[in-house]
């Protein structure tokens, strides 16, 4: 009995260590950057259904090339729509290129479509181990032409469809843009793709202003805690997760003990049993400080998106947890309140408010035992969830 608790002692002791060098390695690269650029047009998703029909109409009507990146694809019916619609464009001479996070992608084998584009899946298992089998690229990119791009929450699946029987309607939020800010993603796109990205000059440029924000390794925790502690009178904020990290947590107390509004809304659905047990503490701690919390109603809530004074927005990739506060490789989008995209979240956000009850501890204490159990289970395990 000595022995197997003497090994699983090393063991831990070298996950541990493993992930410190991991995270270590990863800050000392330095990949995280922020830019300031600007769109013309903007459209905002808040259904699957619509954004895949968009997403296919440009498609179809690329010329030159078509860039595609997800965290999760599938092998079901929505998905090899997309692969039989790449090969054809491939065909048609136009360039694609298709990557995955090798995780997301796991269960996905090449043999499924016949396809004849470039395709890659990023973030395969290397030295440190443990640390790359946690580091996820959960950003989602589609470039077409160079001339339009979309990022957000949609992965590609059935049940971004609202096609999952337990989950009902899938609501999330995805945006299409065109202008000078489409520049900075296809520099995204390559850097995840090959390693380096293009040149991308200082120069001025015409639009509204966006500040587009790529993370990785706690650089996003420092972003939203920056934010956060600039609230002055109200924080609002929408994720399909809420598993703060102490630092996140702390910004938002401090937030409240100076009076700021803060609003909350999550799903009352969970797409991962231990996600939502991992958040119950943290919605308890924050409603007993005066926090507003509400659970969505309407199927299962993924959209990502912060709202502070109702002047400033953030949304885009990043879920509202350790994963993605410390190892995620992310992308979101910033603008002030005269952007469109502001308006354009600022209405879908009020709807999915609309559709959710206020979350009480009544509703937290009549839980079942097994989520009462993992709750537990899930203190351990936090940064991974």
């Amino acid at each position: 009995m000595i022995y197997i608790i003497g090994l699983a002692i090393i063991i831990i002791a070298l996950l541990i260590l493993d992930y410190q060098l991991g995270s270590t390695i990863t800050k000392n690269k330095k990949q995280s950057k922020k830019w300031i650029s600007a769109t013309e047009d903007i459209e905002v998703f808040g259904d699957g259904q619509q954004l895949f029909e968009q997403m296919e109409k440009d498609i179809r009507d690329a010329k030159k090339s078509i860039d595609l990146q997800f965290y999760i694809i599938r092998n079901d019916k929505i998905s090899n729509h997309f692969y039989t619609l790449l090969e054809q464009k491939q065909q048609e001479g136009v360039k694609v290129r298709f990557s995955a996070d090798w995780v997301g992608s796991f269960g996905y084998k090449r043999k499924w479509v016949k396809h004849q584009f470039d395709f890659k899946k990023i973030n395969p298992p290397k030295p440190p181990f443990f640390y790359h089998l946690q580091k996820r690229n959960h950003r989602k990119i589609m470039i077409i032409d160079q001339e339009i791009a979309y990022t957000g929450g949609f992965n590609l699946g059935d049940e971004y469809l609202g096609n999952d029987i337990k989950l009902g309607k899938w609501r999330d939020y995805h945006v299409r843009i065109t202008g000078a800010a489409v520049n900075i993603f296809d520099h995204i796109f390559l850097k995840d793709w090959n390693g380096s990205g293009t040149v991308l000059e200082k120069k001025p440029v015409e639009g509204d202003q966006i500040e587009i924000v790529k993370t990785e390794a706690e650089v996003l925790e420092d972003h939203m805690v920056q934010l956060l502690d600039s609230a002055e009178v109200s924080i609002e904020l929408g994720s399909p997760y809420f598993i703060p990290t102490k630092k996140v947590l702390d910004a938002l107390l401090q937030a409240r003990k100076r009076g700021v509004e803060v609003t909350i809304l999550i799903p009352e659905k969970g797409d991962h049993l231990l996600t939502k047990a991992g958040a119950m503490p943290f919605l308890q701690t924050v409603h007993q400080h005066g926090v507003q919390v509400f659970l969505y109603l309407d199927g299962f809530f993924h959209g990502k998106v912060l709202f502070i004074d109702q002047k400033i927005c953030d949304m885009g990739t990043s879920n509202f947890d350790q994963r993605s506060f410390l190892l995620n490789q992310e992308v979101n989008l910033v603008v002030h309140q005269e952007h469109p995209l502001y308006k354009k979240m600022r209405i879908l956000y009020d709807h999915d408010l609309s559709e959710s009850k206020p979350f009480t501890l009544q509703w937290k204490q009549k839980q079942p035992l097994w989520m009462k159990t993992l709750t537990f289970v899930t203190t351990f395990i936090r940064p991974f969830l």
